[in-house]
């Protein structure tokens, strides 16, 4: 199922950024790296910092896709120009919940494969919560490999 990409406007951006910021900060309570009652500070602090201009940041690009006319998911891509070629890291890649289940995830992985390959990226990289077992399998399906691990104990 071949995707395609459009811009975010504004709008779907706002909307788009309010509901990250609310997916962060509970992805980190379920990783036990923030406390709930700060995380929705933290989450908003962290985002702001990365898009102090919002959708007009540079070096940021977010993205619907879309199955022919059908938004299933977005993208949030940093693009870090490098000497020889461009890097890029998926901030958030997100499944539209009522399009789960349905292989646009691989769909989306795809598509940015392609979109990488015309851009001349050298690498895309990402970060998955060690709890999202989901989103590790499909990225390691996908040719991700495992660069590091962050580890903790508790008392």
């Amino acid at each position: 199922m071949p995707l395609h990409f459009r811009s975010m406007d504004e709008l779907k951006y706002n909307d788009f950024i309010e509901k990250l910021v609310a997916e962060y900060a509970g992805e980190h309570i379920k990783a036990g790296t923030w406390d709930p009652e700060e995380a929705h500070g933290l989450a908003q602090s962290q985002i702001q910092q990365l898009v102090p201009e919002g959708l007009g940041t540079s070096g940021h690009r977010f993205f619907i896709a879309l199955d022919k006319s059908e938004p299933v998911g977005s993208v949030w891509l940093n693009i870090q120009p490098r000497e020889k070629k461009k890097q890029a890291f998926i901030f958030d890649l997100k499944i539209e919940e009522q399009q789960q289940g349905k292989g646009y995830g691989k769909a989306i992985m795809a598509a940015l494969d392609e979109y990488a390959k015309a851009e001349n990226f050298e690498k895309i990289a990402l970060h998955v919560f060690a709890h999202n077992e989901r989103a590790l399998k499909l990225y390691q399906t996908m040719g991700y490999e495992i660069k590091s691990y962050n580890m903790e104990k508790r008392f």
